[in-house]
């Protein structure tokens, strides 16, 4: 199974929570450990959707804007929406589907 995005859209892979501290104590209980997944606002850029952030000042392609698949970047928390398919498919519980102008940083390593 694979996630494509569509339009302006761009999948993020969100980096993951922090369930355990070191020896293996738990943070904190699983609803808790949920929201705060939800709500991460850094992520990996894995694909971009075809027309993302086409009409932005001058740019025909995503990298004119300063993105490129790979980059770390920072969106505004809780912008976008998780695929449903995360719901059965554990594989894609970090992924969030986000607009191209909710990208407001990328993270230099």
């Amino acid at each position: 199974m694979k996630i494509k995005p569509t339009g302006h859209f761009v999948l993020v892979e969100v980096k993951p929570v922090e369930e355990t501290f070191p020896g293996s104590k738990i943070l904190s209980p699983q609803s808790e450990i949920e929201r705060e997944r939800k709500g991460r606002d850094i992520g990996r850029v894995l694909e971009f959707g075809p027309i993302a952030f086409l009409g932005f000042a001058t740019c025909k392609k995503p990298e004119d804007w300063g993105v490129r698949v790979g980059d770390l970047v920072e969106f505004n928390r809780y912008d976008g929406k998780m695929p449903r398919v995360s719901e059965q498919n554990p594989e894609f519980e970090n992924y969030r589907i986000i607009n191209d102008n909710d990208i407001i940083a990328v993270i230099e390593e």
